[in-house]
């Protein structure tokens, strides 16, 4: 498949900070589920909106607005204006905000083709790359940016609203409430009316660590890894300056209809599994799982009988564990309160006949047995960092984000691309009543095999 190549010009680029004065000199310490997070890549995600006006408009009334709402939005999230620092006085890693501090915003101007940009069908993953923001460079040694953001106009076609965020600041729970938040000021053109009774919450307080101990673990084997007091910010902003974008995959987006997770359901129920809790989310998992192994399993070329076939497999979901917690914490609870359900299994079980009923009884019940206890705390950074990546699948976002409801004032999204690693991303879908999409990133054989697979499966079931 060959896919057009287009050119993206950088406009301007600018430093938005909050209001002067508005926010004291802050610091916020790390949290067990920030430090978790610390050696992930940023979290990348693309609004796509249709935008039918000329560059004069965009550039003398849409821009400045842009500008002046995110400015009013960082008062209220000041964290993302900061930075990362590991002082000598602190243990580990925490986040200073200081009077001036501010978020790097790029305006671009760009000749792709906006719709096929912001469609379904399969796209060079490359084609991206220059619609997401990049982390500024900083003169200060020993400081890490958090957030990155690129506004991309497509004259007459659309606009991009690309955003960059460190995972270690904010889960997606958080990343959602913060643009949010900034698109409704931004649509009542600065008004903050809407907002004030959901600001997010910095008490850090209550966050209670099940074993204080982990934190002296976690920095042991952070050691090991080469990220000491002295190194950190060389390793990370070294890692964020390249792209995290897959070299040599295609990107596409599924849909999986009400109709056919109905169906779902109602073909596992009938195989008499042990179920603990068939949601969507759970049928809607166990077959894009299930799915991805055989297309995986077809794109190596293996025969009918494979010794990979007793490889295990993993499928991680996350899960806010904001009100798990003892006690609970605000939904709008601002940093990374994260757990996971992990299923694992031998392939062989998963490429069965029965697999994806299989699938779903695994799922279900990680889900279902999902809590805050020792056990998961003490293992989360040691075991997810010994995931074999050629073996491991995992899920991003969550259709209770509503994404596509993120109005900055042109209307709600026609499309939202989670372009971040090779997860498969789930969001609503704004096109069919109940339905899903389901985002993947996959090399071009792969692909095929997937997208047959996700198309052809659901009409064997019986």
């Amino acid at each position: 498949m060959e896919f057009p190549q287009h050119m993206v010009d950088v406009v301007e680029e600018c430093k938005i900070s909050p209001p002067l004065g508005s926010v004291p000199c802050t610091t916020l310490p790390f949290t067990a589920f920030d430090l978790n997070l610390l050696m992930l890549p940023p979290v990348q995600r693309l609004f796509f909106y249709e935008f039918h006006q000329s560059k004069a408009h965009f550039m003398d009334t849409i821009f400045p607005n842009i500008k002046h709402s995110l400015s009013l939005t960082l008062q209220h999230f000041f964290p993302l204006a900061g930075n990362m620092i590991w002082t000598q006085e602190s243990t580990i890693p925490e986040f200073f905000y200081k009077d001036g501090d501010g978020v790097s915003l790029t305006l671009a101007e760009s000749t792709y083709d906006f719709d096929l940009l912001s469609s379904n069908q399969q796209r060079d993953a490359s084609m991206f790359v220059p619609l997401i923001p990049k982390f500024s460079a900083t003169s200060s040694e020993g400081v890490v940016p958090l957030l990155a953001l690129q506004v991309t106009f497509f004259p007459n076609k659309g606009i991009c609203i690309g955003v960059a965020i460190k995972h270690v600041v904010a889960d997606g729970r958080t990343t959602t409430h913060f643009i949010k938040s900034w698109s409704s000021i931004c649509r009542l053109e600065g008004d903050t009316s809407l907002i004030s009774n959901s600001l997010p919450s910095h008490d850090r307080s209550t966050v209670k660590h099940v074993k204080p101990k982990r934190i002296t673990t976690n920095i042991i084997l952070m050691e090991k890894l080469g990220v000491t007091r002295d190194t950190f910010h060389q390793i990370i902003n070294k890692r964020d300056a390249h792209n995290t974008v897959p070299v040599g995959k295609v990107r596409a987006t599924f849909v999986m209809l009400s109709s056919d997770v109905t169906k779902l359901k109602q073909w596992v129920l009938s195989k008499e599994r042990e179920i603990l809790h068939l949601s969507s989310l759970v049928v809607t998992c166990a077959y894009v799982w299930v799915c991805l192994i055989k297309a995986r399993r077809s794109a190596s070329g293996e025969t009918d009988v494979s010794a990979n076939d007793e490889a295990t497999e993993y499928f991680l979901v996350p899960a806010d564990a904001r009100a798990r917690l003892k006690p609970p914490l605000p939904i709008t609870y601002f940093g990374n309160c994260l757990d996971s359900a992990v299923a694992t299994c031998k392939r062989s079980e998963l490429i069965g006949e029965d697999g994806i009923a299989f699938a779903a009884e695994l799922i279900s019940k990680a889900i279902k047995k999902m809590d805050i206890n020792d056990e998961t705390q003490e293992k989360s950074l040691s075991f997810y960092i010994s995931l074999p990546r050629e073996h491991f699948s995992a899920v991003s976002s969550s259709p209770r984000f509503a994404v596509y409801e993120t109005d900055y004032g042109w209307g709600k999204p026609k499309k939202v691309e989670f372009v971040s690693g090779e997860s498969v991303s789930l969001s609503e879908c704004p096109s069919v009543e109940g339905g899903l999409e389901i985002g993947v990133v996959r090399n071009k054989i792969e692909m095929d095999s997937f997208s047959s697979l996700f198309a052809n499966t659901l009409a064997t079931l019986s």
